[in-house]
C-alpha cells in the first residue's frame, strides 16, 4: 500500500497556507477521502481550529516531526500536515535527514504545498525550501491573490523561473475573497464547505453562521468561489492521493 504526505512549507505568516490546506481538505472529503490531519503549528494551531479532529503535535524538539513519517510507515494512506509559518532551518534539517529513497521504496511519497503572495518574502521563503528539498518531493504552488494579482518575484526572477523549469510545479490560483466573508469565516472557524453544507443557519458542528454568511447571495458567491478552486484540483487529483484512494468518479462541485 502506498502512502502520501502532503505538507505546507516555506511560508511566512499571512500567505494563506492554512487557507489552501482547508480548501484541499474539503475538496478531498467530497470524494469520501479523509486524510489524517496533523497540526504542527504550535503558535496559531490554525488547522485544528477549523478541524478539531486534527492531531496537535507539540513541537518541543526536532524529533517531534517524526510522527509524519511514522504514521505513513504504519499504513496511514494519506496525511496532510500544516507546518508552522516561517519554519526555520531546524525543520529543514529534519527533512534533509529523511531517507527519501528508502521511504520511496516503501511506497511513501511527498507533496510540498507552497503558498505565495505578492510579497517578495513569501516567494523567497518558499524557494529556500525548494533549494533544500529539490526533487525529493513534488510541488503544488498556491498563488494567493489576496494582496493583488501581480506576483513579480515569482513571475520574473531567475530563481523562480529555474524552479518552474526544473520541477514543473502545479499551480492553483486562490482569488481574493471579499474581506467581510473572510473575516466571518476566520472569526467563526468555518470552512466555505461547512457554510454551504449548513442547515437553517447552523453548521454541522453547531456554529451559528450569523447574518452575513446565512444570506442566499453570499452563499451563492462562496459556492462559485469554492467551485473555481476545486476545478483547479481536479487535474492533479492523482498527484494529491495515493493510488488506492484515487476516486474513479468525476468531480461534482455543488
Amino acid at each position: 500500500m502506498s502512502s502520501k504526505i502532503l505538507f505546507t512549507a516555506g511560508a511566512k505568516g499571512g500567505t494563506g497556507k492554512s487557507t489552501a490546506a482547508r480548501l484541499l481538505i474539503t475538496y478531498l472529503r467530497q470524494f469520501g477521502v479523509d486524510p489524517l490531519l496533523l497540526d504542527l503549528d504550535d503558535e496559531s494551531s490554525t488547522l485544528s481550529r477549523f478541524f478539531p479532529e486534527a492531531q496537535r503535535i507539540a513541537i518541543r524538539k526536532k524529533s517531534s516531526h517524526d510522527v509524519l513519517v511514522e504514521q505513513a510507515i504504519i499504513g496511514e494512506p494519506l496525511i496532510l500536515a500544516d507546518l508552522k509559518a516561517g519554519t526555520g532551518r531546524e525543520v529543514l534539517d529534519w527533512w534533509l535527514d529523511l531517507p527519501f529513497e528508502e521511504l520511496q521504496s516503501m511506497g511513501v511519497s511527498f507533496v510540498c504545498l507552497g503558498s505565495i503572495t505578492s510579497s517578495p518574502d513569501s516567494v523567497q521563503s518558499f524557494l529556500t525550501w525548494v533549494a533544500a528539498l529539490q526533487n525529493r518531493v513534488r510541488y503544488v504552488v498556491f498563488k494567493n491573490l489576496k494582496d493583488g494579482e501581480y506576483l513579480p518575484d515569482y513571475k520574473h526572477t531567475s530563481e523562480a523561473a529555474d524552479f518552474r523549469d526544473l520541477f514543473q510545479p502545479h499551480h492553483v490560483v486562490i482569488p481574493r475573497l471579499d474581506e467581510e466573508y473572510q473575516t466571518d469565516l476566520e472569526r467563526l472557524n468555518l470552512t466555505i464547505a461547512e457554510v454551504l453544507d449548513s442547515s437553517d443557519g447552523i453548521s454541522a458542528r453547531g456554529h451559528d453562521l450569523g447574518p452575513l454568511l446565512s444570506r442566499l447571495l453570499v452563499r451563492a458567491r462562496l459556492r462559485n468561489y469554492q467551485r473555481g478552486i476545486y476545478e483547479q484540483f481536479d487535474p492533479i487529483r492523482t498527484l494529491l492521493l495515493p493510488e488506492q484512494q484515487v476516486p474513479r468518479k468525476e468531480a461534482i462541485h455543488g
